[in-house]
């Protein structure tokens, strides 16, 4: 059953709510995928100056945006997309990149990443973007489940070159921003 939430453009304001999504969704999706030492390194206030300098970023370029998701007063989930930052993607029309995604646990299979998804996907049609692609941990199938039932297309596979850190991400991609928006509800 989907709760009642509301999908808005994120402000400068939202920076801390956004950072506490994000290293709640890191502690519970990320445990056992990536090593204990970089969840433990993540922390609120470092990542609040991040989405600090992310939101101002975007706010001046006009390249991008945050949304995030409101249920009964509390942010419980964001995502963001700016242009693309690979150029081997942007050469084969995929102009635009989903950079994050993060739901509170509470709020997952609730609706809440495909309406986040889609607002991305709206919002970059309207910037003149036709493709998005978005890059996942090999490991988190719930996530690369999720973009797969919203016909996201396998694009690219990449081994970690960090021995103390080693995450390999495969990355996704859709061609037509208009069909994602028309299957993000699935």
């Amino acid at each position: 059953m989907t709760q009642n939430f509301e999908i808005r453009p994120a402000v400068l304001r939202d920076a801390t709510a956004i950072a506490e999504v994000q290293v709640s969704s890191w502690k519970t999706t990320y445990k056992g995928i990536v090593p204990d030492g970089l969840i433990e390194r993540m922390t609120v206030p470092e990542r609040t100056g991040g989405w600090t300098r992310i939101l101002t970023a975007l706010e001046e370029s006009g390249q991008g945006k945050v949304f995030l998701c409101e249920s009964e007063g509390e942010v419980v989930g964001f995502a963001s997309f700016g242009p693309q930052r690979d150029h081997g993607f942007e050469d084969r029309g995929f102009t635009s990149e989903l950079t994050a995604i993060y739901l509170l646990e509470t709020a997952q299979r609730q609706g809440i990443g495909s309406a986040l998804l889609q607002a991305c996907a709206t919002e970059a049609l309207g910037l003149g973007h036709n493709g998005m692609s978005v890059w996942v941990l090999e490991q988190n199938l719930g996530a690369r489940g999720f973009y797969e039932a919203r016909g996201g297309e396998s694009l690219a596979a990449q081994e970690s070159d960090d021995r103390n850190a080693p995450v390999d991400e495969v990355a996704y991609g859709w061609r037509d921003l208009s069909s994602l928006i028309s299957t993000a509800a699935l």
